[in-house]
């Protein structure tokens, strides 16, 4: 059986399945199979009693780590609760539970599952750090496996732009990746305007120095941060009047990246040119070095240099520094302030400035 990550005892309850988050990169298998939901929800319909499925429960939200087909297959009977396994923990707690689960029962795992959980770790800021036999035990796949693919996905010596920043925080020594995303020289000054598709990334030069290893800030709700002299990051609601009084009265682009499948914006609003949502069940599992991708091509496309972006909740520390290098004024609001920790870290990383401007 997979090692549960305990924070205390567990306990048997019934949850409502409404209330059970399964978007926050806990998924270990890399698909879900409808002839399984299909299976178990006629088991369901016979009779049939399952085990409980696996919960973490930070005292705000119910992470499923463990019976994602069970669940599916419950909702499918029109039931509007299921039993599970609750124990007290967070949603990383789930993570880990989660990248093991099924190793020993249940449908068995694909090659494909095994290495969507290894690469959950080894993507991580932190897990990634782990050596290859403590990753392999925790996701219950050979050392050889995990050494593989951390090859694969860290050592390209083909990828230039792909760097790995070790940094400080309270004591605590991690990385922050700047994947595909550029760097910035030593002027802060944009240039003027160019037209679309003809400008280019700010070029490195060959003798600047190595990035400074620096403290993080930390962030609490409620601050506004200046990042270079062209981005402002403000921890909280971006409905909040702090946010909107940041914002200047032509918008070239709005990026938005809501976190649960809910309507928001019924409209474009008016002072706003072009608008891009994204949303992916995969949470925290998807790859930022495509959703970069995805990012830059729609900046290239519907922005020109000097515009300014709007961002509603931060998917990427990094994003800044990408804002920096193609010339777009960034305005972020980040609810979470450890995202926002993140996005401070990221920009120490190329040795640009960073200002609290309120709290």
């Amino acid at each position: 059986m997979p090692l549960k990550v305990k924070t205390s005892e567990s306990s048997i309850q019934s949850i409502a399945i409404s209330k059970i988050r399964m978007d926050g990169g806990t998924q270990p298998r890399a698909q879900l199979f409808s002839e399984v939901v299909d299976e178990y929800y006629e088991n369901m319909q016979q009779g049939a009693t399952f085990p409980p499925v696996i919960i973490y429960f930070d005292g705000e939200e119910y992470w499923l780590a463990d019976g994602f087909h069970r669940v599916r297959a419950k909702e499918a009977t029109g039931a509007k609760e299921i039993t599970a396994e609750v124990f007290l923990g967070t949603q990383r707690d789930a993570v880990l539970y989660a990248v093991g689960a099924n190793a020993a029962h249940g449908l068995r795992r694909t090659n494909a599952d095994k290495r969507r959980a290894v690469e959950r770790l080894l993507r991580d800021h932190e897990w990634k750090r782990w050596s290859d036999n403590e990753i392999a035990r925790q996701a219950f796949v050979s050392q050889p496996f995990v050494s593989k693919l951390r090859a694969e996905i860290y050592s390209n010596s083909s990828d230039s732009d792909f760097a790995i920043r070790t940094v400080n925080r309270s004591g605590k020594t991690f990385p922050v990746n700047t994947t595909n995303i550029g760097q910035s020289s030593t002027s802060n000054e944009p240039p003027s305007k160019v037209p679309k598709r003809q400008r280019t990334r700010k070029q490195v030069n060959a003798h600047t120095k190595e990035p400074r290893i620096t403290e993080s800030k930390k962030v609490v709700t409620g601050d506004i941060w200046k990042l270079g002299k062209f981005h402002y990051l403000f921890c909280g609601d971006p409905e909040s009047s702090e946010f909107q009084k940041l914002l200047p009265s032509e918008i070239a682009l709005l990026l938005f990246f809501p976190r649960k499948t809910k309507p928001w914006l019924q409209e474009k609003p008016e002072n706003v040119l072009n608008t891009l949502s994204f949303y992916t069940s995969y949470g925290e599992d998807i790859d930022l070095r495509n959703l970069r991708l995805i990012i830059e091509n729609c900046l290239s496309t519907t922005t020109e240099a000097n515009d300014s972006v709007i961002v509603f909740n931060l998917p990427d520390p990094s994003l800044f520094i990408l804002m920096e290098s193609l010339y777009c004024l960034c305005y972020c609001a980040e609810p979470d302030p450890q995202r926002c920790t993140d996005a401070l870290t990221a920009w120490a990383a190329i040795n640009q400035t960073v200002k609290r401007l309120s709290n």
